[in-house]
């Protein structure tokens, strides 16, 4: 992994190997960002996403592994006990055994780098914090009202 910072904006180059979330939350703990929103694309080769099942309040998973083309990574960065929680959705596109084109997209779990990724990163000074809500089994965001 590495960055650099430009006109109030980190770019994140990450290296086959490195996992996208781990990277992220490095960053905004080395950079002590509390609040960012990100974009992103590259190259995979095992991810995994989810998708909520607010019944269960859990997450029901799915892996791939091989050539997967990150077309699309976005999310936010905002703090939960004090440490980054990083909230990110990606689309990935990968051929089948058949050579026929697919997708897959949710929320981002984890994602290893196969080849490489290029992130933007852009802080905000915004007082936002995240709060578990337990009729909802997710940590939403919460506005602090003395910032």
């Amino acid at each position: 992994m590495d960055y650099r910072e430009f006109k109030d904006k980190f770019y994140l180059l990450l290296d086959k190997g490195d996992e996208i979330i781990a990277s992220l939350t490095a960053l905004c703990e080395k950079e002590q960002l509390r609040a960012a929103s990100f974009e992103g694309i590259g190259g995979c080769d095992h991810v995994e996403v989810g998708i909520f099942d607010p019944d269960k309040k859990s997450y029901v998973t799915h892996v791939q592994d091989g050539l997967l083309e990150l077309v699309s990574l976005n999310g936010n960065v905002t703090r939960y006990e004090d440490r980054p929680y990083i909230h990110a959705h990606a689309v990935f596109a990968y051929h089948d055994e058949a050579m026929r084109a697919q997708t897959l997209s949710g929320h981002l779990l984890s994602a290893q780098i196969g080849l490489t990724a290029e992130i933007a990163v852009t802080p905000v000074d915004l007082p936002i914090t995240r709060k578990y809500v337990d009729e909802l089994g997710i940590r939403v965001w919460e506005f602090d009202t003395n910032p």
